[in-house]
């Protein structure tokens, strides 16, 4: 069983592996800045997908964007809203127990599926909602 604040952290903020394995990395190193290249680089993963989100996690309040003056990069820190703050510390605790970990990318892949989805309905009622 899934700790419930957990469950809600995966389903509207961590909620693709890429994500997860951001948020780990910034967690385990909190004063880490860096930009989608570097972290592209030293995730090995495609620059879109981490792009795509590390704006998530800015847009949840997980990370904070930086422009950077004189260059055409933007960087990101670690910046959790302290009402996520004890979600994610039951999400790094419980992705130190190996079994915990299975069930949790178990979960997390269930959720990718409809990750983008459930963005895009998100999107439309806040569009919907802005415009009455």
């Amino acid at each position: 069983m899934l700790d419930p604040l957990v469950q809600r952290l995966l389903e509207q903020v961590v909620d693709s592996p890429v994500k997860l394995h951001l948020l780990l990395l910034f967690h385990e190193n909190p004063r880490l800045e860096a930009s989608a290249v570097k972290m592209a680089e030293r995730t090995c993963r495609d620059i879109w997908s981490v792009t795509a989100a590390l704006e998530e996690l800015v847009a949840d309040g997980v990370m904070r964007s930086v422009a950077q003056a004189g260059y055409h990069e933007t960087t990101f820190r670690y910046a959790p809203r302290p009402e996520i703050v004890e979600s994610i510390r039951r999400l790094v605790r419980g992705y130190d127990d190996p079994i915990e970990r299975d069930y949790l990318q178990r979960v997390l892949r269930d959720l990718s599926a409809y990750a983008s989805v459930r963005r895009s309905s998100v999107l439309e009622r806040e569009l919907m909602w802005s415009s009455m």
